[in-house]
Protein backbone atom coordinates (compact mmCIF):
# COMPACT_ATOMS: atom_id res chain seq x y z
CA UNK A 1 0.00 0.00 0.00
CA UNK A 2 1.47 3.33 -0.76
CA UNK A 3 0.56 5.97 1.08
CA UNK A 4 0.76 9.48 -0.65
CA UNK A 5 0.81 13.20 1.28
CA UNK A 6 1.96 16.93 0.24
CA UNK A 7 3.17 19.61 2.46
CA UNK A 8 3.50 23.86 1.61
CA UNK A 9 0.72 23.44 -0.80
CA UNK A 10 1.87 20.94 -3.21
CA UNK A 11 -0.75 19.71 -5.91
CA UNK A 12 -0.17 16.22 -6.80
CA UNK A 13 0.57 15.76 -10.55
CA UNK A 14 -2.71 14.37 -12.34
CA UNK A 15 -0.22 11.61 -14.23
CA UNK A 16 1.71 10.66 -11.06
CA UNK A 17 -1.65 10.11 -8.94
CA UNK A 18 -3.01 8.21 -11.66
CA UNK A 19 -0.02 6.23 -11.51
CA UNK A 20 0.03 5.70 -7.40
CA UNK A 21 -3.71 5.73 -7.33
CA UNK A 22 -4.30 1.36 -7.98
CA UNK A 23 -2.04 1.09 -5.45
CA UNK A 24 -3.40 3.32 -2.44
CA UNK A 25 -5.74 0.15 -0.81
CA UNK A 26 -4.90 -2.70 1.21
CA UNK A 27 -5.17 -5.30 -1.93
CA UNK A 28 -2.18 -6.77 -3.11
CA UNK A 29 1.26 -8.30 -1.66
CA UNK A 30 3.52 -4.96 -2.05
CA UNK A 31 5.34 -3.92 1.31
CA UNK A 32 3.81 -0.45 2.59
CA UNK A 33 5.63 2.48 1.84
CA UNK A 34 4.27 6.21 3.11
CA UNK A 35 5.63 9.54 0.60
CA UNK A 36 5.47 12.96 1.17
CA UNK A 37 6.05 15.19 -2.05
CA UNK A 38 7.76 19.01 -1.15
CA UNK A 39 8.88 21.73 -2.90
CA UNK A 40 12.52 21.95 -1.99
CA UNK A 41 14.05 24.59 0.21
CA UNK A 42 15.30 27.88 -0.48
CA UNK A 43 18.33 26.68 0.85
CA UNK A 44 18.75 24.06 -0.77
CA UNK A 45 20.71 20.47 0.13
CA UNK A 46 24.40 21.84 0.24
CA UNK A 47 25.84 19.58 3.12
CA UNK A 48 25.18 16.58 1.52
CA UNK A 49 28.19 14.52 0.98
CA UNK A 50 28.59 12.56 -2.82
CA UNK A 51 29.22 9.12 -2.14
CA UNK A 52 28.64 7.64 -5.76
CA UNK A 53 27.28 8.50 -9.28
CA UNK A 54 25.55 6.43 -11.50
CA UNK A 55 23.78 7.18 -14.60
CA UNK A 56 21.60 10.72 -13.85
CA UNK A 57 21.80 9.18 -9.91
CA UNK A 58 24.12 10.61 -7.27
CA UNK A 59 24.19 8.46 -3.87
CA UNK A 60 24.85 10.64 -0.95
CA UNK A 61 26.78 9.53 2.36
CA UNK A 62 24.00 8.49 4.98
CA UNK A 63 22.72 11.42 7.82
CA UNK A 64 20.99 11.47 11.05
CA UNK A 65 17.85 12.03 8.46
CA UNK A 66 18.47 9.18 6.61
CA UNK A 67 19.52 7.91 2.90
CA UNK A 68 19.83 10.72 0.19
CA UNK A 69 20.00 10.21 -3.47
CA UNK A 70 19.46 13.15 -5.92
CA UNK A 71 18.54 13.00 -9.47
CA UNK A 72 17.55 15.99 -12.20
CA UNK A 73 18.11 18.53 -9.36
CA UNK A 74 15.75 17.28 -7.02
CA UNK A 75 16.01 15.00 -4.05
CA UNK A 76 14.91 11.66 -2.10
CA UNK A 77 15.22 11.43 1.77
CA UNK A 78 14.90 7.68 2.10
CA UNK A 79 14.26 6.68 6.15
CA UNK A 80 16.34 4.26 7.85
CA UNK A 81 13.88 1.58 8.37
CA UNK A 82 13.20 2.19 4.07
CA UNK A 83 9.17 2.74 5.09
CA UNK A 84 9.05 6.49 4.43
CA UNK A 85 10.32 8.55 1.61
CA UNK A 86 10.71 12.60 1.41
CA UNK A 87 10.90 13.17 -1.92
CA UNK A 88 11.51 17.35 -2.64
CA UNK A 89 10.86 18.74 -6.14
CA UNK A 90 12.73 21.66 -7.66
CA UNK A 91 11.14 24.55 -9.37
CA UNK A 92 12.22 23.71 -12.89
CA UNK A 93 10.76 20.09 -12.66
CA UNK A 94 8.75 19.28 -16.48
CA UNK A 95 5.74 17.87 -15.95
CA UNK A 96 5.05 19.36 -12.89
CA UNK A 97 7.64 17.04 -11.20
CA UNK A 98 6.07 13.94 -12.21
CA UNK A 99 8.99 12.56 -13.95
CA UNK A 100 11.14 13.21 -11.62
CA UNK A 101 9.35 12.23 -8.50
CA UNK A 102 8.42 8.70 -10.06
CA UNK A 103 11.88 7.71 -10.65
CA UNK A 104 13.36 9.26 -7.12
CA UNK A 105 10.10 7.31 -5.52
CA UNK A 106 11.15 4.37 -7.38
CA UNK A 107 14.50 4.09 -6.70
CA UNK A 108 13.49 4.71 -2.72
CA UNK A 109 10.77 1.50 -2.78
CA UNK A 110 13.69 -0.72 -4.58
CA UNK A 111 15.14 -0.61 -1.22
CA UNK A 112 12.00 -0.84 0.42
CA UNK A 113 11.48 -3.89 -1.36
CA UNK A 114 15.33 -5.60 -0.92
CA UNK A 115 14.56 -5.57 2.73
CA UNK A 116 11.69 -7.31 2.70
CA UNK A 117 13.53 -10.36 0.85
CA UNK A 118 11.35 -8.97 -2.67
CA UNK A 119 12.53 -7.22 -5.06
CA UNK A 120 11.91 -5.14 -8.25
CA UNK A 121 12.78 -6.87 -12.13
CA UNK A 122 13.20 -5.44 -15.41
CA UNK A 123 11.13 -6.92 -17.36
CA UNK A 124 7.86 -7.30 -19.18
CA UNK A 125 5.00 -10.12 -17.51
CA UNK A 126 2.60 -11.77 -18.52
CA UNK A 127 -0.23 -13.56 -17.15
CA UNK A 128 -1.37 -16.85 -18.64
CA UNK A 129 -4.15 -18.83 -16.76
CA UNK A 130 -2.90 -19.25 -13.17
CA UNK A 131 0.82 -18.33 -13.79
CA UNK A 132 3.21 -15.35 -14.26
CA UNK A 133 5.84 -15.19 -16.84
CA UNK A 134 8.77 -12.71 -16.81
CA UNK A 135 10.43 -11.74 -19.93
CA UNK A 136 13.91 -10.54 -19.17
CA UNK A 137 17.02 -8.65 -21.14
CA UNK A 138 18.95 -5.89 -22.22
CA UNK A 139 17.02 -3.29 -23.89
CA UNK A 140 15.75 -3.87 -27.39
CA UNK A 141 16.06 -7.73 -26.64
CA UNK A 142 12.38 -7.85 -27.57
CA UNK A 143 10.90 -8.21 -23.98
CA UNK A 144 7.47 -6.66 -24.56
CA UNK A 145 7.88 -8.18 -27.91
CA UNK A 146 7.66 -11.64 -26.09
CA UNK A 147 4.91 -10.86 -23.58
CA UNK A 148 2.69 -8.89 -26.54
CA UNK A 149 2.89 -12.13 -29.01
CA UNK A 150 1.48 -14.49 -25.70
CA UNK A 151 -1.02 -11.64 -25.47
CA UNK A 152 -1.86 -12.44 -28.99
CA UNK A 153 -1.78 -16.56 -29.17
CA UNK A 154 -2.27 -17.49 -25.76
CA UNK A 155 -4.75 -14.71 -25.01
CA UNK A 156 -2.30 -13.68 -21.78
CA UNK A 157 -2.74 -10.70 -19.95
CA UNK A 158 -0.06 -8.22 -19.56
CA UNK A 159 0.73 -7.56 -16.29
CA UNK A 160 3.64 -4.66 -16.04
CA UNK A 161 5.85 -3.80 -19.32
CA UNK A 162 8.70 -2.93 -17.65
CA UNK A 163 9.00 -2.92 -13.54
CA UNK A 164 7.07 -5.48 -12.37
CA UNK A 165 8.35 -6.66 -8.26
CA UNK A 166 9.06 -10.43 -7.18
CA UNK A 167 7.58 -11.08 -4.14
CA UNK A 168 7.89 -14.15 -1.83
CA UNK A 169 5.39 -15.15 1.01
CA UNK A 170 6.30 -18.35 2.67
CA UNK A 171 7.42 -20.86 -0.21
CA UNK A 172 5.72 -19.05 -2.37
CA UNK A 173 6.75 -16.38 -5.01
CA UNK A 174 4.99 -14.05 -7.25
CA UNK A 175 4.91 -11.55 -9.95
CA UNK A 176 3.38 -8.61 -9.01
CA UNK A 177 2.40 -5.21 -10.69
CA UNK A 178 4.34 -2.19 -9.38
CA UNK A 179 3.18 2.39 -10.32
CA UNK A 180 6.25 1.64 -12.86
CA UNK A 181 5.41 0.01 -16.17
CA UNK A 182 7.31 2.28 -18.46
CA UNK A 183 5.78 3.91 -21.54
CA UNK A 184 2.85 1.87 -21.66
CA UNK A 185 1.79 3.08 -18.40
CA UNK A 186 -0.08 -0.11 -17.46
CA UNK A 187 -0.43 -0.17 -13.50
CA UNK A 188 -2.38 -3.15 -12.38
CA UNK A 189 -2.21 -3.76 -8.84
CA UNK A 190 -2.64 -7.85 -9.25
CA UNK A 191 -0.23 -10.62 -8.51
CA UNK A 192 -0.11 -14.43 -9.74
CA UNK A 193 2.67 -17.30 -9.05
CA UNK A 194 5.30 -16.73 -10.65
CA UNK A 195 5.98 -19.59 -13.26
CA UNK A 196 9.44 -18.78 -14.96
CA UNK A 197 11.91 -15.96 -15.98
CA UNK A 198 12.76 -16.02 -19.32
CA UNK A 199 15.84 -13.66 -21.04
CA UNK A 200 15.00 -12.88 -24.25
CA UNK A 201 18.12 -12.97 -26.84
CA UNK A 202 17.44 -12.04 -30.76
CA UNK A 203 17.82 -15.07 -32.97
CA UNK A 204 16.96 -16.54 -36.18
CA UNK A 205 15.87 -19.92 -34.67
CA UNK A 206 13.67 -20.50 -31.67
CA UNK A 207 15.16 -22.56 -29.17
CA UNK A 208 14.91 -22.36 -25.00
CA UNK A 209 17.87 -23.55 -22.56
CA UNK A 210 17.46 -23.46 -18.77
CA UNK A 211 20.40 -21.61 -17.20
CA UNK A 212 22.48 -23.05 -14.19
CA UNK A 213 21.61 -21.20 -10.62
CA UNK A 214 24.91 -19.19 -11.25
CA UNK A 215 24.16 -18.19 -14.59
CA UNK A 216 20.44 -17.12 -13.78
CA UNK A 217 22.07 -15.49 -10.21
CA UNK A 218 24.49 -13.14 -12.70
CA UNK A 219 21.95 -12.10 -14.94
CA UNK A 220 19.06 -10.84 -12.46
CA UNK A 221 22.12 -9.60 -10.03
CA UNK A 222 23.61 -7.40 -13.36
CA UNK A 223 20.53 -6.13 -14.86
CA UNK A 224 18.81 -4.92 -11.43
CA UNK A 225 21.20 -2.98 -10.15
CA UNK A 226 20.56 -2.10 -6.58
CA UNK A 227 23.28 0.70 -4.78
CA UNK A 228 24.31 -0.82 -1.85
CA UNK A 229 23.79 2.36 0.33
CA UNK A 230 25.22 -0.88 3.58
CA UNK A 231 26.36 -4.06 3.53
CA UNK A 232 23.10 -5.03 5.16
CA UNK A 233 21.40 -3.97 1.95
CA UNK A 234 23.89 -5.68 -0.64
CA UNK A 235 23.27 -8.97 2.15
CA UNK A 236 19.50 -8.39 1.69
CA UNK A 237 19.91 -8.44 -2.29
CA UNK A 238 21.97 -11.20 -2.89
CA UNK A 239 19.68 -13.00 -0.51
CA UNK A 240 16.72 -12.33 -2.13
CA UNK A 241 18.02 -13.38 -5.87
CA UNK A 242 19.60 -16.15 -4.60
CA UNK A 243 16.34 -17.57 -2.92
CA UNK A 244 14.47 -16.64 -6.46
CA UNK A 245 17.01 -18.73 -8.74
CA UNK A 246 16.64 -21.34 -6.07
CA UNK A 247 13.21 -21.76 -6.50
CA UNK A 248 11.93 -20.65 -9.85
CA UNK A 249 13.81 -22.15 -12.96
CA UNK A 250 15.19 -18.93 -15.32
CA UNK A 251 15.64 -19.79 -18.87
CA UNK A 252 17.16 -18.10 -22.48
CA UNK A 253 15.17 -17.70 -25.06
CA UNK A 254 16.64 -17.19 -28.67
CA UNK A 255 13.49 -16.09 -30.67
CA UNK A 256 12.59 -14.21 -33.53
CA UNK A 257 9.09 -12.45 -33.30
CA UNK A 258 6.97 -15.36 -34.71
CA UNK A 259 4.01 -17.87 -33.14
CA UNK A 260 6.70 -20.71 -33.31
CA UNK A 261 8.68 -18.63 -30.33
CA UNK A 262 5.19 -18.92 -28.48
CA UNK A 263 5.07 -22.58 -29.19
CA UNK A 264 8.71 -23.18 -28.43
CA UNK A 265 8.62 -21.31 -24.80
CA UNK A 266 5.53 -23.03 -23.76
CA UNK A 267 6.25 -26.41 -24.72
CA UNK A 268 9.41 -26.13 -22.81
CA UNK A 269 7.40 -24.68 -19.17
CA UNK A 270 4.68 -26.48 -19.70
CA UNK A 271 4.72 -30.53 -20.00
CA UNK A 272 1.82 -31.71 -19.41
CA UNK A 273 0.14 -30.31 -22.88
CA UNK A 274 1.26 -28.80 -26.20
CA UNK A 275 1.24 -25.26 -27.46
CA UNK A 276 -0.99 -26.87 -30.00
CA UNK A 277 -3.03 -28.32 -27.45
CA UNK A 278 -3.36 -25.13 -25.62
CA UNK A 279 -3.83 -22.59 -28.08
CA UNK A 280 -7.26 -20.78 -28.39
CA UNK A 281 -9.57 -19.79 -30.82
CA UNK A 282 -10.89 -16.69 -29.83
CA UNK A 283 -14.43 -15.87 -31.18
CA UNK A 284 -14.59 -11.98 -31.77
CA UNK A 285 -18.15 -11.11 -30.97
CA UNK A 286 -20.20 -7.42 -31.36
CA UNK A 287 -22.59 -5.22 -29.93
CA UNK A 288 -24.33 -1.94 -30.70
CA UNK A 289 -23.65 0.70 -28.56
CA UNK A 290 -26.10 1.79 -26.14
CA UNK A 291 -25.81 5.71 -27.25
CA UNK A 292 -26.69 4.91 -31.06
CA UNK A 293 -29.73 5.21 -32.48
CA UNK A 294 -31.04 4.14 -36.09
CA UNK A 295 -33.77 5.58 -37.95
CA UNK A 296 -35.54 4.97 -41.34
CA UNK A 297 -34.98 8.47 -43.17
CA UNK A 298 -36.54 7.53 -47.16
CA UNK A 299 -35.45 4.52 -48.38
CA UNK A 300 -32.34 4.74 -46.25
CA UNK A 301 -31.05 4.13 -42.28
CA UNK A 302 -28.99 6.92 -40.35
CA UNK A 303 -27.37 6.63 -37.15
CA UNK A 304 -27.77 8.78 -34.86
CA UNK A 305 -26.16 9.22 -31.47
CA UNK A 306 -28.04 10.22 -27.87
CA UNK A 307 -26.96 11.73 -24.99
CA UNK A 308 -23.08 13.17 -24.55
CA UNK A 309 -22.48 10.98 -27.42
CA UNK A 310 -24.15 13.74 -30.25
CA UNK A 311 -21.29 16.25 -28.78
CA UNK A 312 -18.54 14.44 -29.96
CA UNK A 313 -20.06 12.26 -32.74
CA UNK A 314 -19.49 14.02 -36.18
CA UNK A 315 -19.65 11.15 -38.67
CA UNK A 316 -22.96 10.74 -40.90
CA UNK A 317 -23.36 6.93 -41.29
CA UNK A 318 -26.43 5.48 -43.39
CA UNK A 319 -27.01 2.26 -44.22
CA UNK A 320 -29.29 0.27 -46.53
CA UNK A 321 -32.48 -1.93 -45.73
CA UNK A 322 -29.77 -5.34 -45.19
CA UNK A 323 -27.48 -3.13 -42.73
CA UNK A 324 -30.10 -2.29 -40.75
CA UNK A 325 -31.24 -5.90 -40.49
CA UNK A 326 -27.50 -6.33 -39.14
CA UNK A 327 -27.88 -3.61 -37.17
CA UNK A 328 -31.13 -5.18 -35.51
CA UNK A 329 -29.05 -8.47 -34.55
CA UNK A 330 -26.46 -6.62 -32.72
CA UNK A 331 -29.00 -5.73 -29.83
CA UNK A 332 -26.47 -8.60 -27.98
CA UNK A 333 -23.29 -9.93 -28.43
CA UNK A 334 -23.17 -11.77 -32.11
CA UNK A 335 -19.95 -13.33 -34.12
CA UNK A 336 -19.06 -12.61 -37.60
CA UNK A 337 -20.43 -15.89 -38.80
CA UNK A 338 -23.74 -15.84 -37.12
CA UNK A 339 -24.66 -12.67 -38.86
CA UNK A 340 -23.49 -13.36 -42.25
CA UNK A 341 -25.22 -16.96 -42.01
CA UNK A 342 -28.88 -15.19 -41.11
CA UNK A 343 -28.07 -12.43 -44.18
CA UNK A 344 -27.59 -15.44 -46.15
CA UNK A 345 -31.11 -16.82 -44.68
CA UNK A 346 -32.76 -13.33 -44.99
CA UNK A 347 -31.90 -12.43 -48.56
CA UNK A 348 -31.26 -15.51 -49.96
CA UNK A 349 -27.61 -14.56 -51.17
CA UNK A 350 -24.89 -16.98 -51.31
CA UNK A 351 -22.36 -17.92 -48.62
CA UNK A 352 -19.64 -15.64 -50.29
CA UNK A 353 -21.53 -12.61 -50.89
CA UNK A 354 -22.83 -12.65 -47.23
CA UNK A 355 -19.76 -13.25 -45.71
CA UNK A 356 -18.04 -10.16 -47.41
CA UNK A 357 -21.54 -7.61 -46.82
CA UNK A 358 -21.34 -8.65 -43.27
CA UNK A 359 -17.15 -7.90 -43.11
CA UNK A 360 -17.96 -4.41 -44.53
CA UNK A 361 -20.45 -3.92 -42.35
CA UNK A 362 -18.59 -4.78 -38.85
CA UNK A 363 -15.43 -2.68 -40.44
CA UNK A 364 -17.89 0.45 -41.10
CA UNK A 365 -19.71 -0.27 -37.81
CA UNK A 366 -15.75 -0.50 -35.96
CA UNK A 367 -14.16 2.43 -38.04
CA UNK A 368 -16.82 4.78 -36.85
CA UNK A 369 -16.94 3.63 -33.28
CA UNK A 370 -20.57 2.80 -33.49
CA UNK A 371 -19.88 -1.27 -31.44
CA UNK A 372 -18.05 -2.59 -28.21
CA UNK A 373 -16.47 -5.92 -28.70
CA UNK A 374 -15.63 -8.79 -26.83
CA UNK A 375 -13.53 -11.99 -27.47
CA UNK A 376 -15.17 -15.88 -26.57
Amino acid sequence: MFDIDTVKGYQLNKELAGQFEPFCNNEGKLPSFSLCLKKMPPEGFRDLVPAKTLSDYTFFEKTGQGYWVAFCGCYLCLSDDFRHADVYLAEHCRTDGTYEASNLLMQGYMYRLVTQGDFMIHSAAVMYEDDAILFCGLSGAGKSTQANLWKTYLHASVLNYDKPCIIREGEHVYAHGSPWSGKEALVRNEYQPLKAIVYVVQAKENRVRRLSSAEAFGHIFLHNYVYPFSDEIETCYIAAIKNTVDSIPVYELQCDISENAVAVLFNTLYDGKTYTQAKKEFVMKYKTKDCFLMKKIADEYIVIPRGTEAINFNASVVFNESGAFLWDLLGEYTDEATLAKKLQEKYGIDAALAQKDTKAFLKKMDDNGLVDTTEE
